[in-house]
């Protein structure tokens, strides 16, 4: 039996194949499982990748405070305005129109295929920032859920919305690291206030690794008890259902468009029709986009239309 090539399984097929060769079985069963995995460096990026996508990080930190950072130094907010901010963290907003490394970074083959694992092949990118994280001291772990909740609090049992932390420096318990309450993915709700702090795990990894999570995990940080800097880039992604957190499908220019494939354009809405003006839809936006399976689709609705006229006829 040769599984990755079911007829009424082609819509997932090719995920299947670039699970298997980018060695991803095994976070996939973690993920399904415990609701996180952690890919290691190797199976990421190369260091030449890595070195750019932090120097660019770095860059980025000190424009927009006016402090000059050092990975073995405590950060300061500077004149940074962005919210929120707490003491001994803020967040870089907007990554992805900062700087182009962001564009190889959300098609990255590893990230792409765990998260369109998760969500089905539906997702976009709905976020893309970078939490730069110092010593400090913290009363809880501030565990919460990314899936936005119903009134009552319930969640989808599936993926509405899916998480991954590129680890810029090492992941450990003293450097901050990530808390996850594993399985915390089937309860489908928020957790109550303090709910989980005693189950939750540090979810360790050395720089260059990849942190993947399921929408619906409890998770939160622990503090930071070393000196120096804690960085990623975060990428969150939500169904293409749901408003994305930063504004893409409109702004993104042509030109970042027409350098990267079709893959990035649907990330960033730009098939994505919804959202117009007095002129109305320009449905050829989902067309020129599209991917290959709903093309094919459309294809056979546009055969099938013409079939039925000439009969008609």
């Amino acid at each position: 039996m040769q599984f990755g090539d079911f007829e009424n399984t082609k819509a997932l097929n090719a995920t299947f194949h670039r699970i298997r060769e980018l060695g991803l079985e095994e976070h996939v069963f973690e993920l399904d499982t415990y609701g996180f995995t952690v890919v290691p460096p190797d199976k990421v990026a190369d260091r030449a990748f890595f070195e750019r996508i932090r120097g660019t990080v770095l860059r980025l930190c000190r424009e927009r405070t006016g402090v000059d950072f050092d990975l073995e130094k405590n950060g300061a907010v500077g004149h940074y305005q962005a919210q929120p901010q707490i003491p001994d963290q803020f967040l870089l907003f907007y990554l992805l129109m900062a700087d182009r490394v962001f564009e190889e970074w959300v098609l990255n083959p590893t990230l792409h295929t765990l998260i369109d694992y998760l969500m089905r092949g539906q997702q976009q990118l709905s976020s893309l920032t970078s939490f730069v994280k110092w010593k400090g001291e913290r009363g809880t772990l501030g565990l919460h859920s990314d899936s936005p909740p119903d009134r009552d609090g319930r969640l989808p049992a599936c993926s509405d919305v899916a998480n991954a932390a590129y680890c810029l420096t090492d992941y450990t318990l003293e450097n901050g690291a990530i808390a996850m309450v594993p399985g915390s993915h089937t309860y489908c709700r928020q957790p109550n206030p303090g709910e989980g702090e005693d189950q939750a795990v540090p979810v360790e990894g050395e720089a260059g690794s990849l942190i993947v999570w399921h929408g619906n995990m409890w998770h939160g940080a622990f503090e930071k008890q070393t000196d120096g800097l804690r960085l990623n880039v975060t990428s969150y992604h939500c169904h293409r259902r749901l408003k994305t957190q930063e504004a893409y499908q409109w702004r993104v220019t042509q030109e970042m468009l027409e350098r990267n494939p079709p893959e990035f354009a649907r990330l960033v809405g730009a098939d994505d029709e919804m959202g117009w003006d007095e002129r109305g839809p320009d449905y050829s936006r989902p067309m020129k986009y599209a991917s290959p399976e709903i093309k094919e689709r459309f294809a056979r609705l546009a055969a099938m239309t013409k079939k039925n006229e000439a009969e008609a006829a």
